[in-house]
């Protein structure tokens, strides 16, 4: 058993009342179950010796003691399906609340497909282990060890018979270990890549259909499809043949006590009635083992999907070691010699600069130069390589990363919206803030011109699909701007628009600029000229820095493309 799956039965009898009484329910049907073949034999014996008054007596309590038993199974049941939905909902939620700290690179690196996969499908696989698998474990080891003792006390001599297979089982489940967990584990990895695979096509339908490509994709889901289903065959048929020679030792066992049983009754040393209960008792020892092996295929499946889960509860969370609790921006926001890079090759390239409180700054270059990675870092999405990045002269990673992040308002290019209401896109944030400050807001920044035919309880639909491009744009900045932050950081965004909302746009860009420090990612000359002063960014260096008018003048890379009157690519 590993070290994940041990934490996960800690996680269960943290429960103490309701383990206890899936304990005793247990143990109580087990012992209850114990009773039965005893019953049994005794009832063949008074058959034979024509005791009629004694057989009705034993009826009579076999079918007490099962009544007993249904009332022990009922609550076992209960109390188990309520304790394992009860661990899966607080892994789920744990593993949640960790996505949402940890570093954006973890996001970088892995599958979103993949991940949903773990939360989903893991922990229902996880749930249908704790609910119906353990509690069955539970009960056949208690049966197994009930069985053995009464066996033995029955008659030793065949119980020692009973148990000469055992080593042969131990050497099956040995040698099909491996093979078992490693189908089990490429079956968890193909309905995570199952997951992605839909995920991706369902985020991306648009652009399939735009591009007509729908064969394209339904091909690629057919070959992830058929990886999926490859590897649950092979899972099953490998579940199969184990079962099935588990039942052959089985059969073995039972042979092997028939015939030295029948031997001793032959002999006189053995009654019908306790062989007729002990050929019970060693099926009752038997099937249990059979449903153990069943058990060690569901739990390497269930081994995996926990060892998952807790992967995203252990994942290491974006370091927040601070000194500094809480920070206003008085004067400066620095990047002394940062140097960054996402894999081997460098993205930023010892980059220094400095944006003073109240400054409109710009930063230009061609797609990939490295300006989107100057914003990340800016807000500790990233950690420099070397370097350092300051906020009046105090190191960013000193100040609480969330207190920090609150001095931002980031308007994206692309604007993600939730789905739910244009009041919950722009309230999640602060929850206090009352609807008519919002229509203030509104008003004030002239996006009334963009969303006058929408309500602040018009349902934004999926990623704002029931939304023209203007209209998300214009969400996305009252959102950033809602909190009056010290800093707005803006990835311009006004080439997928139309030109009347490019000008609105436009407009309330130039009024939230108003008294607000702002570092725009520009693609527009007017942008660009509106701007105090502008970085020219070229693979990850800044290779020239200045007013724009002053540079103009200059004659310099800027000058090229003013002159041209092009966008910045």
């Amino acid at each position: 058993m590993n070290n994940y799956f041990i934490r996960l039965i800690k996680e269960i009898l943290s429960y103490k009342r309701n383990s206890s009484i899936i304990i005793f329910s247990i143990l109580l049907s087990s012992v209850i179950a114990m009773l039965g073949p005893y019953l049994i034999g005794i009832a063949t014996d008074s058959i034979i010796s024509l005791k009629f008054t004694l057989l009705i007596y034993l009826g009579s309590f076999y079918i007490l003691i099962y009544i007993i038993n249904y009332f022990s199974e009922n609550r076992r049941t209960l109390y188990m399906m309520n304790t394992s939905q009860m661990v899966i909902k607080q892994l789920r939620d744990r593993a949640f609340e960790n996505l949402q700290y940890v570093p954006l690179k973890y996001y970088s690196e892995k599958n979103s497909g993949k991940i949903i996969s773990r939360i989903t499908n893991d922990a229902e696989t996880l749930g249908d282990f704790l609910t119906f698998q353990i509690p069955q474990v539970v009960s056949g080891i208690a049966g197994i060890v009930a069985s053995l003792f009464i066996m033995a006390y029955l008659d030793y001599r065949l119980t020692i018979y009973a148990v000469l297979i055992i080593p042969m089982l131990l050497a099956t489940i040995f040698l099909m270990n491996k093979k078992i967990k490693f189908n089990y584990i490429s079956v968890r990895q193909r309905i995570a890549e199952l997951t992605g695979n839909v995920s991706e096509s369902i985020n991306g339908v648009k652009a399939i259909k735009s591009s007509g490509t729908e064969d394209v994709f339904n091909e690629s889901f057919e070959t992830v499809n058929n990886n999926n289903y490859n590897a649950n065959v092979r899972a099953v048929r490998l579940t199969s043949l184990f079962s099935s020679i588990v039942q052959i030792i089985e059969g073995f066992g039972i042979m092997i006590v028939l015939y030295e049983g029948g031997t001793q009754v032959f002999s006189g040393i053995l009654s019908i009635g306790i062989l007729v209960s002990f050929i019970v008792y060693v099926q009752g020892f038997f099937n249990p083992i059979v449903q153990l092996s069943q058990f060690y295929n569901s739990y390497q499946s269930s081994s995996i999907a926990v060892e998952r889960i807790y992967k995203i509860i252990d994942e290491e969370k974006d370091k927040n070691n601070y000194k500094y609790n809480d920070i206003k921006f008085n004067d400066s926001l620095s990047f002394n010699h940062v140097k960054f890079s996402y894999g081997k090759t460098d993205t930023i390239k010892d980059i220094s600069f400095t944006v003073k409180k109240g400054q409109k700054v710009a930063f230009i270059g061609k797609t990939g130069a490295g300006k989107t990675t100057v914003t990340n870092l800016m807000l500790k999405f990233y950690t420099p390589n070397s370097g350092n990045i300051t906020m009046d002269n105090i190191n960013v990673n000193e100040i609480n990363t969330g207190n920090y992040r609150k001095l931002f308002g980031v308007i994206l290019q692309d604007p993600f919206l939730f789905e739910g209401t244009i009041l919950d896109n722009i309230k999640f944030t602060n929850e206090n803030i009352t609807d008519d400050y919002i229509n203030e807001k509104i008003m004030n920044t002239g996006l009334d011109k963009i969303l006058s035919r929408l309500s602040l309880y018009s349902e934004v639909g999926e990623r704002g699909s029931n939304l023209s491009e203007g209209q998300r744009q214009a969400i996305s900045i009252l959102r950033a701007v809602i909190n009056e932050p010290e800093i707005i950081i803006m990835d311009e965004a006004t080439s997928q628009l139309d030109s009347v909302n490019e000008i609105n746009i436009q407009n309330a860009i130039y009024k939230i600029m108003e008294n607000k420090t702002v570092i725009i990612i520009a693609h527009h000359l007017n942008t660009i000229m509106n701007s105090d002063y502008l970085f020219y960014v070229r693979n990850g260096e800044i290779i020239e820095e200045g007013k724009p008018s002053e540079l103009i003048k200059s004659q310099s890379y800027f000058y090229e493309l003013y002159n041209q009157n092009k966008l910045v690519l």
